[in-house]
């Protein structure tokens, strides 16, 4: 059982951050969970921090504390029991109402305290999809030289230029005709179908996606541009997604010890496999890859956008055959931790010859 630690909560009014003691408020508040330590020797912590973008309330009912095997982080904790090496296990989960940007800041003053621990080895942040652009971000904010040493990121399946998914304008047509085109082969008799499509494009739209999505910055912010509608602008920052590639973010996200890129895509073994395993998500998301999807994708995300980042830092991403929810495909999640085990040997070897 992990524990979860409320640290702020933003307040739209106000704009800034807030201390609150509302459930609502606090379910949906920036926070980190915190697992058991796993120690091994006498050596230092490596700090495995998964920020996988989705909310406290999500995860726990009581808001304080949050089972092992939620975003599957029980597999990350047999993982590193089998490890040589000290390990200390934490989940992000994020503000639903503050700006992406905002929770980078936060997030990055929260790594920078963990560094500044005596027993830090390194922090390696594990960030999936939203959480991957906002790691782009997270550097910029670093204040010392020792938070950069010290620091890997790992990104996957990062939507940089957005995702429709987050974008009603643009995806929510879509829904509708495929609602529309449906009934249309199911229709051999030419009925009047339009009140049937118009009730079920209701329900997708308002009580499926409505109950999935923040309906907040957590999710508008990685829109496409021009994806979300005039009454929803006040809780969407169109420059996230325009400036992740800013040079202040490049530069600093350059400081870093290592940043490795993951591409994630969908084949006809990850479908399989998706129902082999009874993954019903990861089954929901394949069916999304043909339904939504012109081109190569997680059935989130389109590859082509998770690979913008290499022309920029000139790096060669590592590719696994995943959905998009790769925490619940434990294959490909420990393709990933497999990565960053690598990742850390190689700062230990440095590190080691830099000492002798």
């Amino acid at each position: 059982m992990g524990t979860i630690d409320i640290f702020a909560k933003w307040d739209l009014e106000k704009n800034g951050w807030t201390q609150s003691d509302n459930l609502k408020d606090i379910g949906r508040s920036f926070a980190i969970a915190s697992y058991k330590r796993i120690i091994n020797d006498n050596g230092k912590i490596n700090y495995i921090i998964i920020d996988q973008g989705s909310r406290v309330e999500d995860h726990s009912k009581d808001f304080s504390t949050i089972k092992e095997t939620e975003v599957r982080i029980d597999n990350v904790i047999s993982h590193y029991e089998r490890c040589n090496g000290n390990y200390d296990i934490k989940l992000f989960l994020m503000d639903a109402d503050a700006p992406i940007v905002e929770d980078a800041k936060l997030f990055a003053n929260y790594v920078e305290s963990l560094v500044a621990l005596p027993n830090t080895n390194s922090v390696n942040i594990v960030g999936l999809s939203k959480c991957s652009v906002m790691n782009f971000y997270v550097p910029r904010f670093f204040k010392n030289r020792e938070t950069f040493k010290k620091t890997n990121v790992y990104n996957i399946a990062s939507p940089y230029d957005g995702t429709k998914f987050a974008s009603p304008k643009i995806f929510f047509p879509e829904i509708k005709s495929f609602v529309e085109n449906s009934f249309k082969k199911i229709n051999p008799l030419d009925f009047n179908t339009e009140r049937i499509e118009k009730k079920l494009y209701d329900y997708l739209t308002k009580n499926v996606y409505q109950g999935i999505s923040s309906n907040s910055h957590m999710d508008y912010d990685i829109a496409i541009s021009g994806g979300i509608p005039d009454e929803k602008q006040h809780i969407y920052d169109e420059n996230f997604i325009k400036n992740v590639f800013c040079t202040d973010n490049v530069e600093a996200v350059k400081r870093l010890n290592s940043f490795k890129n993951i591409l994630t895509s969908i084949d006809s073994n990850v479908r399989k496999e998706a129902i082999k395993t009874l993954n019903f998500y990861g089954i929901a998301l394949c069916l999304f890859d043909k339904m939504f999807f012109d081109g190569k994708s997680d059935g989130m995300v389109y590859t082509s956008s998770q690979r913008k980042v290499e022309d920029v830092l000139d790096v060669k991403s590592y590719s696994i055959k995943s959905h998009h929810d790769v925490n619940s495909n434990i294959r490909a999640f420990n393709e990933v931790l497999g990565i960053v085990d690598d990742t850390i040997d190689e700062f230990d070897d440095k590190n080691k010859i830099l000492t002798r």
